[in-house]
């Protein structure tokens, strides 16, 4: 039996307000899955560089690095 006929045998046995709940939750798995599909496609052919938050830093006479340490730091002190 297939994945298919599987569903369906069990989908006939719901009363019609759980068939049409099973409808909305298909139809949700679909649109996430466009969703991924364009996710990952406009994610294939964008640099990291494009991002709007890249080199936010820039300018601020911060040194990114030593940031970071100081943040690890904190951390390294707590019990």
């Amino acid at each position: 039996m297939t994945v298919m006929e599987t569903i369906n045998r069990h989908l006939d046995t719901l009363p019609p307000e759980r068939q049409v709940e099973t409808l909305d939750f298909v139809l949700f798995l679909k649109q996430l899955q466009s969703r991924a599909m364009r996710t990952t496609w406009r994610g294939a052919t964008r640099s990291l560089r494009s991002h709007p938050a890249f080199g936010s830093w820039r300018g601020r006479g911060v040194d990114a690095l030593a940031y970071e340490h100081a943040l690890r730091a904190e951390w390294d002190d707590c019990p």
